[in-house]
């Protein structure tokens, strides 16, 4: 190219002085203009020899234009999610630690879909990902100009906020991400409803570095998910806390449903015009070796954690076998309630799960109630 020929001279006229040896072994890489006019970059080898006419120069100059764009490729994909092409979590977390380098203010909010897994599970995976994708256009027209989003995996998402050390401006966003996802999306003739919860928290305030800021926002993210889903939360100290109590708490559930620490207790129902018992209602009762406990204190450790999959199939277990063990003794038959964990809704096989624990202690459908609470539905 014409703007680069004075220097190619000028390192020309060196070569040919001696100084050849600085780049025997090595290739250069420069820009070079074809016939058409066009640049293109190239890769040169040189080599140097005299013969009785003088010295000789000899290059073999190969076209890179396909490697550099392979290149190019490759470093997109290393920054890029490839399913949304939203920044991926290695790019999100060098650009957040940047900031801590740099001294620089910044908010992160983790965003969660409620009932993205529901979705998958009904509509199948292509669904799921079209779903991703157009949650991943519809979040960014909300945001702030310098902010950054990007998929952490899953239908996790979060955003970064360059210079805001603000709790309102962090929640403003919090609140239009909220207002975004509240209009039905529509994928493949489906009208997919889909909340969120969100999860916020402030450096440096609340995390001495990106990897604990983001610890941080998960912690007030678990916080929002565990009060129903649907809001934001911002981080407090007292989270961290609860969540280790939390997960003290479900190390010792697993422990205590392994133990038969975990046992039912029937409150009956009585038809207060005849006086006739007509019912019954199962409920968790902890005998903790070194603590009276009741349920509202390690109820939500359940709800909350993969133990309410094993923990719910014990209690229909249990109730199946209670039922027929009151029938065996001659009691009329009378309707025993059990409650249902949402993970067990969620978990695709409840069906075939009671219909096992039914023909297993030989119990009629009708003897056993399903309780449903309002948060299921």
């Amino acid at each position: 190219p014409e703007r680069m020929r004075a220097a190619h001279r000028a390192a020309l006229g060196r070569i040919f002085e001696g100084h050849l040896a600085k780049l025997v072994g090595r290739t250069l890489e420069v820009m070079v203009r074809r016939k058409d006019g066009s640049e293109c970059p190239v890769e040169i080898s040189l080599s140097l020899w005299d013969d009785e006419r003088g010295p000789n120069l000899g290059a073999i100059v190969q076209d890179i234009s396909e490697r550099r764009r392979r290149e190019a490729g490759l470093l997109q994909l290393a920054h890029q999610d490839a399913l949304t092409g939203l920044t991926n979590r290695r790019r999100f977390e060098s650009l957040l630690n940047d900031l801590y380098r740099r001294g620089e203010a910044a908010a992160v909010l983790l965003v969660d879909l409620d009932g993205f897994k529901a979705v998958n599970d009904s509509l199948g995976h292509a669904v799921g990902d079209a779903l991703l994708q157009a949650i991943a256009i519809r979040i960014p027209a909300v945001l702030p100009r310098r902010a950054v989003m990007a998929r952490l995996g899953g239908d996790e998402f979060v955003v970064l906020l360059p210079g805001t050390g603000d709790p309102l401006a962090a929640r403003a966003c919090a609140s239009a991400i909220l207002a975004a996802l509240a209009d039905p999306v529509v994928v493949e003739a489906h009208v997919l409803r889909i909340g969120a919860s969100v999860g916020f928290a402030l450096a440096p305030a609340h995390g001495r570095d990106g990897e604990e800021l983001i610890a941080s926002a998960d912690f007030a993210l678990y916080r929002a998910k565990q009060e129903g889903g649907g809001g934001a939360r911002m981080f407090t100290s007292e989270m961290r806390h609860a969540a280790a109590a939390l997960r003290s708490a479900q190390d010792e559930l697993l422990r205590a449903l392994h133990g038969d620490e975990l046992v039912l207790h029937y409150q009956p129902q009585i038809c207060l015009a005849t006086g006739r018992l007509v019912g019954a209602v199962a409920v968790i009762r902890w005998l903790h070796p070194k603590r009276l406990l009741l349920p509202g204190a390690f109820l939500p450790a359940i709800k909350m954690s993969p133990l309410a999959l094993p923990v719910g199939a014990w209690v229909l277990d249990a109730v199946c076998r209670q039922i027929a063990a009151w029938r065996g003794q001659g009691l009329p038959p009378f309707r025993v309630g059990a409650n249902l964990f949402s993970a067990q809704f969620k978990a695709g096989n409840l069906v075939r799960e009671v219909a096992d624990a039914l023909a297993r202690h030989r119990v009629a459908p009708d003897w056993l109630e399903l309780e449903i609470t309002e948060r299921v539905v």
